[in-house]
Protein backbone atom coordinates (compact mmCIF):
# COMPACT_ATOMS: atom_id res chain seq x y z
CA UNK A 1 0.00 0.00 0.00
CA UNK A 2 1.41 3.40 -0.95
CA UNK A 3 1.63 6.35 1.42
CA UNK A 4 -1.14 8.00 -0.62
CA UNK A 5 -3.36 4.92 -0.25
CA UNK A 6 -2.81 5.00 3.52
CA UNK A 7 -3.59 8.71 3.58
CA UNK A 8 -6.82 8.25 1.61
CA UNK A 9 -7.83 5.37 3.88
CA UNK A 10 -7.40 7.61 6.93
CA UNK A 11 -8.50 11.03 5.64
CA UNK A 12 -10.25 10.73 2.22
CA UNK A 13 -9.54 11.03 -1.48
CA UNK A 14 -10.84 14.59 -1.44
CA UNK A 15 -8.37 15.66 1.25
CA UNK A 16 -5.49 13.96 -0.61
CA UNK A 17 -6.43 15.87 -3.77
CA UNK A 18 -6.53 19.18 -1.88
CA UNK A 19 -3.05 18.61 -0.47
CA UNK A 20 -1.76 17.56 -3.90
CA UNK A 21 -3.20 20.75 -5.41
CA UNK A 22 -1.59 22.81 -2.64
CA UNK A 23 1.82 21.21 -3.27
CA UNK A 24 1.51 21.63 -7.02
CA UNK A 25 0.72 25.32 -6.57
CA UNK A 26 4.35 25.68 -5.44
CA UNK A 27 5.70 23.92 -8.54
CA UNK A 28 8.58 26.12 -9.65
CA UNK A 29 11.07 24.00 -11.56
CA UNK A 30 13.58 23.95 -8.69
CA UNK A 31 11.98 21.74 -6.06
CA UNK A 32 10.00 19.51 -8.35
CA UNK A 33 12.22 18.06 -11.05
CA UNK A 34 12.26 14.72 -9.26
CA UNK A 35 9.24 13.82 -7.16
CA UNK A 36 10.85 10.52 -6.16
CA UNK A 37 9.63 6.96 -6.25
CA UNK A 38 6.68 7.88 -4.03
CA UNK A 39 5.37 11.25 -5.29
CA UNK A 40 2.96 11.64 -2.36
CA UNK A 41 5.95 11.99 -0.05
CA UNK A 42 6.96 14.98 -2.20
CA UNK A 43 3.41 16.33 -1.81
CA UNK A 44 3.62 16.06 1.97
CA UNK A 45 7.08 17.64 2.08
CA UNK A 46 5.92 20.58 -0.02
CA UNK A 47 2.83 20.97 2.17
CA UNK A 48 5.05 21.01 5.25
CA UNK A 49 7.66 23.31 3.73
CA UNK A 50 5.15 25.89 2.54
CA UNK A 51 2.96 25.39 5.63
CA UNK A 52 -0.12 24.70 3.50
CA UNK A 53 -1.48 22.23 6.04
CA UNK A 54 -0.45 24.18 9.14
CA UNK A 55 -1.16 27.91 8.88
CA UNK A 56 -4.85 28.71 9.24
CA UNK A 57 -5.06 31.17 6.32
CA UNK A 58 -3.18 28.77 4.02
CA UNK A 59 -5.40 25.87 5.11
CA UNK A 60 -8.45 27.97 4.30
CA UNK A 61 -7.02 29.02 0.93
CA UNK A 62 -6.39 25.37 0.00
CA UNK A 63 -9.65 24.22 1.71
CA UNK A 64 -7.81 21.62 3.80
CA UNK A 65 -10.13 20.58 6.63
CA UNK A 66 -8.23 17.94 8.63
CA UNK A 67 -6.72 19.56 11.75
CA UNK A 68 -2.98 20.14 11.48
CA UNK A 69 -2.23 18.29 14.72
CA UNK A 70 -3.90 15.18 13.32
CA UNK A 71 -2.15 15.46 9.95
CA UNK A 72 1.21 16.11 11.59
CA UNK A 73 0.97 13.07 13.84
CA UNK A 74 -0.12 10.84 10.96
CA UNK A 75 2.77 12.08 8.80
CA UNK A 76 5.25 11.36 11.58
CA UNK A 77 3.77 7.90 12.25
CA UNK A 78 3.04 6.72 8.70
CA UNK A 79 4.73 8.70 5.93
CA UNK A 80 8.36 7.71 6.53
CA UNK A 81 9.57 10.96 4.96
CA UNK A 82 13.18 10.22 5.91
CA UNK A 83 13.27 7.74 3.01
CA UNK A 84 12.09 10.26 0.38
CA UNK A 85 14.38 10.00 -2.64
CA UNK A 86 13.26 13.03 -4.62
CA UNK A 87 13.22 16.80 -4.40
CA UNK A 88 11.83 18.97 -1.60
CA UNK A 89 11.83 22.63 -0.64
CA UNK A 90 15.54 23.36 -0.18
CA UNK A 91 15.03 26.37 2.10
CA UNK A 92 12.85 24.31 4.42
CA UNK A 93 15.54 21.63 4.51
CA UNK A 94 18.24 24.17 5.40
CA UNK A 95 16.02 25.68 8.09
CA UNK A 96 15.51 22.26 9.68
CA UNK A 97 11.77 22.22 9.04
CA UNK A 98 11.85 18.59 7.93
CA UNK A 99 14.02 17.23 10.74
CA UNK A 100 11.23 15.96 12.97
CA UNK A 101 9.56 14.23 10.02
CA UNK A 102 12.75 12.54 8.91
CA UNK A 103 13.36 10.94 12.29
CA UNK A 104 16.06 13.37 13.34
CA UNK A 105 16.18 14.43 16.95
CA UNK A 106 15.64 18.10 17.73
CA UNK A 107 18.81 19.85 18.82
CA UNK A 108 18.31 21.42 22.21
CA UNK A 109 21.96 21.79 23.12
CA UNK A 110 23.12 24.10 20.34
CA UNK A 111 26.27 25.91 21.34
CA UNK A 112 27.24 23.51 24.14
Amino acid sequence: MTIRDKFVEKFSEEEACKIEEAANSHFNGVNDQNKGTDPFKWVLLMGIGYQCMEVKSFREWHTIITPWDELKQWIKDEADLGTHDGDYDFLSLLAGVYDEYAGKEEQTDVGK
